[in-house]
């Protein structure tokens, strides 16, 4: 489910491989919001490389944005993507 603030966030306020970045992200997320691909997957699957990438979620998770939140698991990078979570589970 697309929630109406993904929706116009999208719309409005992304370039084009951040748009990809969102779409991807949200196809990969499990009940708590985090991808669960890593960043060479999801560059793959994207269609940039993984330093792009990179920049774009070091962009995206800024306080201007916002849209992901780097967490660690298992001693891996990992990303929540907030904007497909209920407010309750983002207020980490």
């Amino acid at each position: 489910m697309i929630y109406e603030e993904t929706y116009h966030y999208l719309l409005s306020n992304v370039s084009s491989t951040e748009f990809d970045t969102c779409l991807y992200s949200l196809l990969h997320i499990d009940w708590e919001g985090v991808v669960q691909r890593s960043l060479q997957q999801m560059a793959q699957g994207i269609g940039t490389t993984k330093k792009d990438l990179y920049q774009t979620l070091k962009k995206l998770s800024n306080k201007q944005h916002k849209v992901f939140i780097p967490v660690e698991s298992n001693g891996e990078k990992k990303y929540i993507f907030k904007l497909a979570c209920p407010p309750i589970l983002t207020s980490k």
